[in-house]
């Protein structure tokens, strides 16, 4: 069996200390093959975020471990880690500097990781998100929600990671813009080979762009299945059937999108 490209191994977070402290990622193992894509699912508050930014650096890790192509990632990560991890936050008005053109934007991790020719790249990134030149130097607040969600994904698509982090992309959006990032998110990954985490409470979503998904609950993973399975309905836990049931009609919008 191929070595995945991501593993985690019973890593917990946990914020606070003594009596305040709380645990918002409880003792979380899985692993991402490279290629794949991943759904983490559940409600708000179950720790599902917080599983991606434990990934990323952004939140600390009190237990376990994190590796990536077997080897334990470092703290503080370091560029090779983010030159093969790279992640697309829930909020496309929050994530992009506002005094920033797309430009700058794109230009930025291209000069701290010093890659050569950043006008080639910063031109086939546009292309590769449906962006034409016209809207290089355009700043945040000149573009809709949608456009500037693809030019979040350019960010992290510039460097050509091997993993994306995607935390919620398109529940800012409104439906039909949804349709079209979770397109666009499919025809890069099959593109350039990506492989994706991707957080998301919404199982039309979850079952669109993934092929396994793990049902989070209080910080902690309590049940595996693939897409079909959650298509089928064959779910085993009982959160996970009640998330179901909540969801009735989740099918024929994943089939509509």
């Amino acid at each position: 069996m191929a070595q995945p490209i991501l593993k985690l191994e019973n890593v917990s977070v946990a914020f606070g200390g003594g009596r305040l402290r709380v645990t918002a990622v409880d003792d979380v193992s899985f692993a991402l093959k490279d290629g794949e894509s991943l759904g983490l699912v559940g409600e708000s508050g179950t720790g599902k975020s917080t599983v991606l930014r434990a990934i990323s650096g952004l939140a600390p890790i009190r237990d376990g471990r994190i590796l990536l192509d077997g080897r334990e990632v470092p703290s503080p990560r370091d560029l090779a880690f983010y030159a093969t991890v790279q992640m697309v936050f829930q909020d496309p008005y929050g994530s992009l500097h506002p005094r920033h053109t797309v430009d700058q934007i794109l230009s930025e991790p291209l000069a701290i990781h010093r890659r050569p020719d950043p006008d080639t790249l910063i031109s086939n990134v546009l292309r590769d998100v449906g962006l034409g030149p016209s809207f290089r130097f355009r700043y945040p607040h000149q573009l809709s929600g949608g456009q500037r969600q693809r030019v979040a994904v350019a960010r992290a698509l510039i460097l050509r990671p091997r993993i994306i982090l995607l935390d919620e992309p398109t529940s800012a959006l409104d439906a039909s813009v949804q349709a079209e990032i979770l397109n666009l998110l499919e025809a890069l990954r099959a593109e350039h080979g990506l492989s994706y985490i991707l957080v998301s409470h919404d199982l039309a979503v979850v079952a669109h762009l993934c092929e396994r998904l793990l049902v989070m609950q209080r910080g902690g993973i309590v049940e595996e299945m693939t897409a079909d399975e959650l298509r089928a309905g064959a779910v085993a836990n009982p959160h996970t059937a009640a998330m179901v049931a909540a969801s009735r009609g989740f099918e024929r919008r994943a089939n509509s999108l």
